[in-house]
């Protein structure tokens, strides 16, 4: 790879509010780095529109969205998600701010990502971040001052789209991606890395965005079977949905399969967005029912279960005895596949003990 970027040497590369800004920036009529039919080219390639248009203004965190792009003939609005995803309603709760404010025009919405994440609503446009480097890198620049900084941006962002490829396709050698989620960033500074890839997924705080990357593609492998991709402490985890409608002292529970590194756990939540609110004096009377089930398992559990700790939480769990990121997709989703059966035994018999 080449030298650090000035964005690197600034510590500022892995922020995802800077990127917005410097887009932003770029698109608006201040910034010099492009004449106003480059920018048009840039906004035509990046969104796949056409024709001509003035750029009247430009906004960040406009009502919480992330760039607000304003136009003669169109609004554009972007949510970047460059290493988080997105949370609770928060794209609807977009929609319905723009359906208020923009009364003429409908407003094109777009979702950049880094790792092809799917928004999840059908009214946002995908596009990513590769997208993104090459629309841009197409443009003729005008030299001057400006030009430098778009070109330190253009270098970051080859080096950025390039990891992610190159983590897609050898994921099995990402060893660190997978078990260095939980570091600090102080303790990866003088590390010794196999690679200058490896170096930069560190530097810029990558692993746990990459391990969604992965776990996007085996939710994707199984797309018939509801699931939802989340993260604790640096560390990402895909739950698969058993049963979604389990009442239980006029609360909505649900039990799951996750994966998470190299642990298989079967569980008992509150359902949707209430985890957050939930306590764990919710489920205590549920507690000797999963230690009942962990005892009673053959199906390689351990033989007690995993107490809540605040939330409305209760599992049981087994470590794999292969890391997932080394199994190929079509393996792994045999194997999840196989457990959430395992899954669906498990929660009629806690259905059963709860009646």
């Amino acid at each position: 790879m080449t030298q650090k970027s000035f964005f690197e040497y600034l510590n500022i590369a892995h922020i995802e509010r800077i990127h917005s800004q410097l887009l932003s920036w770029i698109i608006s009529k201040d910034c010099e780095a492009m004449n106003a039919v480059s920018k048009n080219n840039f906004i035509n390639n990046l969104f796949s529109l056409v024709g001509e248009r003035q750029i009247l203004n430009v906004e960040t965190e406009h009502n919480n969205i992330d760039i607000l792009i304003e136009t003669d003939c169109e609004i554009i609005i972007i949510e970047n998600k460059i290493k988080s995803s997105q949370h609770s309603n928060q794209l609807e709760r977009y929609q319905q701010y723009c359906d208020y404010k923009f009364k003429v025009v409908k407003p094109k919405f777009y979702y950049l990502t880094l790792i092809d994440e799917n928004s999840n609503n059908d009214d946002w446009i995908r596009i990513s971040y590769h997208k993104l480097f090459v629309a841009l890198n197409q443009q003729t620049l005008i030299e001057n001052s400006h030009s430098v900084i778009l070109k330190e941006y253009l270098n970051y962002l080859k080096k950025l789209t390039t990891v992610v490829e190159d983590f897609k396709s050898r994921t099995k050698d990402y060893d660190m991606v997978f078990l260095d989620g939980k570091k600090k960033k102080s303790d990866k500074i003088n590390f010794n890395y196999n690679n200058d890839f490896e170096k930069f997924i560190a530097d810029n705080q990558l692993e746990t965005i990459l391990q969604k990357s992965f776990l996007n593609r085996l939710k994707l492998q199984m797309s018939e079977v509801s699931s939802h991709i989340t993260d604790t402490r640096g560390d990402a985890l895909i739950d698969f949905h058993i049963k979604n409608d389990i009442w239980y002292e006029n609360r909505n529970y649900a039990t799951i399969i996750q994966l998470q590194g190299k642990t298989i756990k079967f569980a008992f939540s509150i359902y949707g967005d209430k985890y957050g609110l939930s306590n764990k004096t919710w489920i205590e009377k549920i507690i000797p029912k999963m230690e009942y089930i962990a005892l009673n398992n053959n199906l390689g559990y351990k033989k007690k279960c995993n107490k809540p700790t605040s939330k409305a939480y209760v599992s049981i769990s087994k470590k794999m005895n292969i890391n997932y990121w080394h199994m190929d997709l079509e393996e792994l989703s045999g194997f999840i596949r196989e457990e959430i059966s395992n899954g669906k035994m498990l929660t009629e018999t806690l259905i059963n003990h709860l009646n």
